[in-house]
């Protein structure tokens, strides 16, 4: 075995240390393992490094090439309704079949129908709105279900109040059993 400090051949192989200048023999071929095993270790890192790199500057230009196809796409969703509104309806032709179709037609016409009905009814509710702001008395008509702690709930905020209503209106029986039609005054204080 030879010392790999100071080169002294006539170490024997069963000897630990070199007998010239002390130098751990058993110990050095290790650390020149471990060191090869390191530089090894390292040129795997550094070639790691350069597919990873390589690998960041594909990923970046799969992601440019995205946005780019996301940008098209917003500005081709953009230019649809502008061209719609370009052209307006008065150049979209429409089929016979659809402009003459009895059932549309109908639909229409019922549906006029239902809003002018439903803006009655809104008239209506505002007008009774507009009365109850200005008004200290209510002439509500009794709908089917209803009692006078509900109308107590209803207007004067609070179900236990039924007995002002019962006794501004003297003429009801049964203040829990009303008839649907029946009118009652509900002062409001």
């Amino acid at each position: 075995m030879e010392c790999p400090v100071c080169g002294n051949t006539k170490i024997s192989p069963f000897a630990t240390h070199c007998l010239d200048c002390g130098t751990d023999v058993v110990a050095y071929p290790l650390l020149e393992d471990l060191e090869q095993q390191c530089v090894d270790t390292l040129k795997d890192k550094i070639a790691l490094e350069g597919d990873m790199n390589e690998l960041l500057k594909l990923r970046k230009k799969d992601k440019d090439e995205y946005g780019r196809k996301i940008s098209r796409m917003y500005w081709f969703l953009l230019l649809i309704p502008l061209l719609f509104f370009w052209y307006g309806k008065k150049n979209i032709v429409l089929p016979a079949e659809i402009v003459d179709n009895p059932e549309l037609v109908k639909s229409v016409e019922y549906l006029e129908v239902e809003n002018t009905r439903l803006e009655k009814e809104l008239a209506a509710a505002n007008a009774e709105i507009l009365s109850l702001k200005n008004n200290k008395e209510i002439t509500h008509i009794v709908e089917k279900g209803e009692s006078l702690s509900v109308l107590a709930g209803k207007y004067l905020k609070d179900p236990n109040r039924w007995k002002e209503i019962h006794e501004y209106n003297p003429d009801i029986k049964n203040p829990w059993l009303l008839t649907p039609g029946e009118k009652v005054l509900i002062k409001i204080n």
